[in-house]
């Protein structure tokens, strides 16, 4: 049961300052690889559904062309990667979901190699990442509902010649803690 200030009992409760900050979570973050870029794009919604306009060509998000394009889906509790493409590039738009995006930089000749950056999504909340050529990627869904992404990418799939490589993200190769902490 609680201590009423009234009985003479003072309680103090202290905690960790937020430090102040000039740049939103997504830009800290995304400086951590080189060459990734996100952006949050605001929808229009009313009691009718939304709209939610993504794609603009004057934008540097869209500055390479369309190739190919596919939607891919990840199960509530279920992680899709690590893969990683050594041609193209993945531009990802986050549709729906609760998703975690993780990125690892494994490229040899990368002033960021070694380097991880991660990026949240929840079901309204849209999302443009860029995934540059050969840094690893893995989505995790958090939530309980289906995890939608359409990815544009920047090149052609060839199924004689694919560009992707895999890694568990189970396995330890990309160390990177999966579990979601409180604090």
């Amino acid at each position: 049961m609680p201590t009423k200030p009234s009985q003479g009992v003072s309680v103090a409760v202290t905690g960790r300052r937020e430090k102040p900050r000039n740049l939103e979570p997504d830009d800290v973050m995304s400086r951590n690889i080189a060459g990734v870029r996100i952006e949050r794009p605001a929808g229009y919604h009313d009691q009718r559904g939304s709209l939610v306009p993504f794609m603009d060509f004057q934008k540097p998000f869209w500055t390479e062309p369309i190739v190919h394009a596919y939607e891919f889906t990840i199960r509530p509790g279920r992680i899709k990667g690590w893969g990683m493409h050594r041609r193209q590039a993945d531009r990802y738009f986050i549709q729906t979901g609760d998703l975690r995006v993780a990125l690892f930089d494994g490229r040899a000749d990368s002033p960021t190699k070694g380097s991880y950056c991660q990026f949240w999504f929840t079901g309204g909340g849209y999302g443009l990442l860029y995934i540059p050529t050969g840094v690893w990627h893995a989505t995790q869904n958090w939530g309980t509902t289906l995890g939608r992404i359409v990815n544009f990418g920047t090149v052609r799939f060839d199924p004689a010649d694919p560009d992707k490589a895999r890694i568990d993200p189970h396995s330890g190769e990309i160390r990177f803690d999966w579990e979601l902490h409180d604090g």
